[in-house]
């Protein structure tokens, strides 16, 4: 049942395709507040190759190779893979969509090792490596200013990505990460994680100084992929803090869906195995399976705002919804390098 929800899916997003190669969020039946074609492009992508599919085999191999070719004809010489949608957009996800499309990118080479992808992928690494903050070791929307845990998250997984595929990333690149992760750790709580402790004390941005489930869920897996163990006590007591917050939908006036909270703590539980992820996984797999549209034009999708809304609904959309579902489903049989034995 996961297998054919995953090629239903896919089927969804080789439609959707546009005709230069990339993938938009808005355009899918809901009105979305960021526009990203960088960002929607390096997830459609992470999911054809999380499924298997590459650009040089298998029936996606255009769809994959027009997709890849689209990040890199839009790459600026410094290595950045973000191209400019709108101000409010280009203020607020530049950084993120690097982060996302790099990571695909270099996926994308380790997978295949296609020397034709290399410089354009340790181009986009050297890029995340000159922007990361001096003093805190991080990234957030633009270089050297700030820092938060969540935009920190893709940074480090296309880093890791990049580096198990032979490619080059300083270890002080990741002292600074690891500068980051004691920053943003709870005081109290070494199994805690925080978006960003130096957020302003203002009623908008104060709840950045307090531990959440999802920023622990990042911090967790940043971890994973420093060098911490499944044994690691902070390990063990985060994933049961994790598992008091199992993925559902809620309701209407209460939702708690959120696809970006279980994309990475479905990694941090896969990671752990054995009964955390038995556990885990009982709950997520059969609300994908029941959630995901069966019939009609938008087959294969999920819908952002139905049963309940996702809670990054109105800024992303059906587009981002449904590769995060895919991504989610696809780590039963995910082999790529940035997944094997991070937690040995």
């Amino acid at each position: 049942a996961t297998e054919e929800a995953i090629e239903l899916g896919l089927t969804y997003l080789a439609k959707t395709q546009n005709e230069d190669g990339s993938w938009s969020l808005q355009g899918h039946g809901t009105e979305v507040a960021l526009q990203s074609d960088t960002a929607a492009t390096g997830l459609c992508l992470l999911a054809f190759q999380g499924a298997g599919y590459t650009h040089v085999q298998h029936q996606y191999l255009e769809t994959v190779n027009r997709g890849l070719q689209y990040l890199i004809r839009h790459q600026k010489a410094s290595g950045d893979l973000y191209r400019s949608e709108n101000q409010i957009s280009d203020q607020n996800v530049a950084f993120y969509s690097h982060g996302i499309a790099s990571l695909a990118l270099c996926e994308a080479y380790g997978m295949t090792q296609d020397p034709d992808l290399k410089q354009a992928a340790q181009s986009c690494l050297n890029y995340i490596i000159d922007t990361q903050h001096r003093e805190r070791g991080a990234w957030r929307y633009s270089p050297q200013v700030s820092s938060d845990t969540s935009v920190t998250g893709w940074m480090m997984m296309a880093l890791k990505s990049g580096q198990l595929s032979g490619l080059e990333v300083p270890e002080k690149t990741y002292r600074g990460i690891n500068q980051w992760l004691q920053l943003a750790q709870s005081p109290e709580r070494p199994d805690r994680y925080r978006y960003n402790p130096f957020a302003p004390d203002t009623p908008t941005q104060r709840h950045g100084r307090t531990p959440t489930p999802t920023m622990t869920a990042v911090g967790m897996l940043m971890r994973m992929y420093s060098g911490w163990s499944r044994e690691n006590p902070a390990m063990q007591s985060a994933s049961k803090y994790l598992l008091e917050f199992s993925p559902q939908n809620g309701t209407f006036r209460s939702p708690q869906r959120d696809t970006y909270y279980w994309y990475y703590a479905t990694q941090v539980m896969f990671h752990m195995g054995g009964e955390t992820w038995y556990q885990w996984n009982r709950t997520l797999n059969p609300l994908l399976l029941e959630g995901q549209i069966k019939t009609g034009p938008l087959t294969g999708s999920w819908d952002p705002m139905r049963p309940v809304p996702d809670r990054w609904a109105i800024h992303a959309g059906r587009l981002y919804v449904t590769t995060m579902n895919l991504l989610n489903l696809e780590v039963y049989y995910r082999h790529l390098p940035i997944y094997d034995d991070t937690a040995e």
